[in-house]
């Protein structure tokens, strides 16, 4: 309960900033067609969110064009789904716990890859510059979330407190700090992440400038999977006595902090425009002809794997340096400034394209163990790419046409010749914008991360020379808001693919990896009731290196209404998640990464949860029980290979928003 002591005491915090992420939502930039029963203040019958007046927006390609967003944070659907890895990807392969390392087995919804490498498994977990969202807000707003559960010795704690306002009209600031912590159902399995960010904009006339300020840290207790898969399939054994592979607690721990500041100066004489937010709110805004836009960007990395109290080099293969007390470090330092100019969009001829071109620099450091000598053995290496950058787009709110192309080219460096072209075209179908085609395309050649060219721990070294990756992949997906319907595909081709093998050790396959993805999301309504389906259907052409699931899904089926004069939302239903057997990736906690496994499927499990929302006025508090089908039929609930998901839990909390 110190939690809530805590996140109490935090909201009488004045501080000057925060940063709202709009990553986790597969559609940010769509309104739900279900929020509409929720968003009813019943003192007021009105909206609920019109009359705080808080406007949200990205600056895409660090500069070029506005994006609106809308406020999905104050969604109440889904608040019960409190695993942020969960709302970013339907099925994935993790090590039971939150938060746990974590891959994606949606192959399309795995992330672009950091250049620091551990960061790709703790990727939802964390809160990052590209994350951040820029306010402006009518009243000062703050929110705080706390959820709980587990039970004694398995609790599982989560805090999420933000606050933000306008200093004036033209400047907004605020804080976020979101935890995440739990003892895990297992022994030896406790995870902890937490951030910390401050956040600034201001805009005014012909300037704008915005910051971001945090650090994200996370810390893992490795117990090497469950020691007996038959303790879970065959027994109803407690959790905590059921033998893992680890009982030292060697540990994982990552810090991430990031700096990053956008300033933009406009040339010319202004024009006034009204933009859309929603269906109820508008944006007044002033546009120049051309502008200059500067990002800079700075962050600090650092991995440890710490082996203190022993080494059990019984569960490696191989034990390099020490067998008794060792720490694999690696430190890394990255640096980004990017200059463009900007020529806008036309406010009078909506279909006159915007353009922009510039220059970007890059700058990255890495510190690690480069040797198994005693002495000397650590090395610092440096890699450098000047990037030639250009776009044009059309992002006119207005029109039925949009589209965004953008590229960059390396001129000079390490990563010379590496090149990406990327390009989104949107076509709507109606005046009203509610239905769209939207189709997307990506080419690039790009110098592989270096986290795959050398690395030497204690059970793990490499030193590899991998060609450049080479990639295209489209997609296109329908999108129909009035009949709830996104239909779509995508085709990825990778030739030069990375991967870690069987034995946990990068690998290049040097022929064409193809996937092919095919996805449905649809909303049936009857009445008061809701069947909200997500369905992934996708193959790979060399499952000995990419093993995805074929099938998976994620079934949310509830009642939702206003009682008592519609003073009090009530919403109740089951959610189920499942996909097909597969070879889900083993762990290796030494590198805290995912590698192949052929020894044995997981999958072709359901996992059931019950829930219970209530909303009063802009209180949020929900109760579910989760995965409670932990004791009806099959016990082979295992995600990762050895990890099995925890067994069935109560789990409750609250959310309440704050408006002055």
């Amino acid at each position: 309960m110190k939690y809530i002591f805590y996140t109490i005491l935090c909201c009488f915090i004045s501080l000057t900033s925060l940063a709202q992420s709009d990553f986790g939502y597969e559609n940010p930039d769509e309104e739900d067609p279900r929020r509409s029963v929720f968003d009813q203040d019943s003192t007021r019958g009105e909206q609920r969110y019109v009359k705080p007046q808080r406007v949200a927006w990205k600056w895409m390609h660090d500069g070029v064009y506005k994006k609106y967003m809308p406020m999905t944070d104050t969604l109440t659907d889904g608040i019960h789904n409190t695993n942020p890895i969960f709302k970013h990807s339907v099925s994935n392969t993790y090590l039971g716990n939150l938060p746990s390392p974590y891959i994606s087995n949606i192959f399309i919804l795995r992330p672009l890859g950091e250049d620091f490498l551990p960061l790709d498994r703790i990727r939802d977990y964390i809160f990052r510059p590209e994350d951040a969202l820029d306010y402006n807000t009518a009243t000062a707003f703050t929110q705080i979330s706390y959820f709980n559960g587990g039970g004694r010795g398995k609790t599982e704690d989560r805090v999420d407190l933000w606050y933000m306002q306008n200093i004036n009209p033209f400047w907004n600031a605020g804080f976020r700090y979101n935890l995440m912590s739990a003892d895990g159902a297992y022994s030896y399995q406790k995870s902890k992440a937490y951030n910390f960010s401050v956040f600034s904009s201001y805009e005014k006339e012909r300037i704008a400038v915005s910051f971001f300020l945090n650090q994200n840290m996370a810390h893992f207790t490795e117990n090497g999977g469950i020691e007996n898969l038959a303790d879970i399939r065959d027994t109803v054994l407690d959790a905590k006595i059921v033998s893992t592979n680890l009982a030292l607690t060697p540990r994982n721990n990552l810090m991430n902090f990031n700096f990053s500041t956008l300033a933009q100066y406009n040339l010319g004489n202004p024009k006034a425009v009204v933009t859309p937010i929603d269906s109820v709110k508008f944006d007044t805004t002033y546009t120049y002809p051309m502008k200059f836009a500067v990002a800079l960007k700075i962050e600090d990395n650092r991995y440890r794997f710490r082996e203190e109290d022993g080494v059990e080099t019984a569960f490696w293969d191989t034990t390099y340096l020490n067998s008794s007390k060792n720490q694999d470090i690696i430190n890394n330092q990255k640096y980004e400034i990017d200059a463009k100019f900007v020529l806008n969009e036309h406010p009078k001829y909506k279909y006159l394209p915007g353009v922009y071109a510039g220059l970007k620099f890059k700058y990255l450091k890495y510190d690690q163990r480069v040797s198994l000598d005693t002495v000397n053995n650590r090395a610092t290496n440096q890699y450098t790419g000047t990037y030639l950058t250009a776009g044009t787009f059309n992002m006119d709110s207005t029109t039925l046409f949009n589209f965004d192309i953008w590229g960059s080219f390396c001129l000079a460096g390490e990563y010379s010749a590496d090149y990406a072209l990327e390009g989104r075209i949107i076509q709507y179908l109606s005046r009203n914008r509610n239905s769209s085609v939207t189709a997307y395309a990506l080419l690039e050649s790009t110098t592989p991360n270096h986290y795959y060219n050398q690395y030497v721990g204690n059970h793990n070294k490499w030193e590899t020379n991998f060609s450049k990756v080479h990639a295209y992949n489209i997609k296109g997906h329908y999108n129909n808001k009035r009949l709830r319907t996104e239909i779509g595909v995508a085709l990825n081709n990778t030739k030069n693919y990375i991967y870690f093998d069987t034995t946990a050790y990068p690998r290049q396959y040097d022929g064409n990896l193809v996937v092919f993805t095919a996805w449905a999301k649809q909303v049936f309504k009857l009445g008061n009731f809701y069947f909200d389906q997500k369905v992934y259907y996708q193959i790979c052409n060399k499952d000995e290196i990419l093993q995805l699931p074929q099938v998976a899904l994620y079934s949310h089926n509830y009642y939702q209404n206003r009682l008592f004069k519609k003073v009090l939302g009530l919403q109740f239903g089951i959610d189920l998640f499942y996909n097909t057997a597969f070879y889900a990736n083993a762990y290796d906690p030494s590198i805290m990464q995912f590698y192949n496994q052929d020894i044995e499927k997981t999958g072709n499990y359901p996992k059931l949860d019950v829930f219970l929302t209530l909303n009063i006025k802009r209180a949020d508090l929900f109760v579910k029980y989760e995965h409670f089908n932990d004791f009806l039929g099959s016990r082979n609930f295992f995600s990762a290979y050895t990890y099995p998901i925890n067994p069935a839990k109560v789990k409750f909390g609250i959310r309440w928003n704050f408006f002055d």
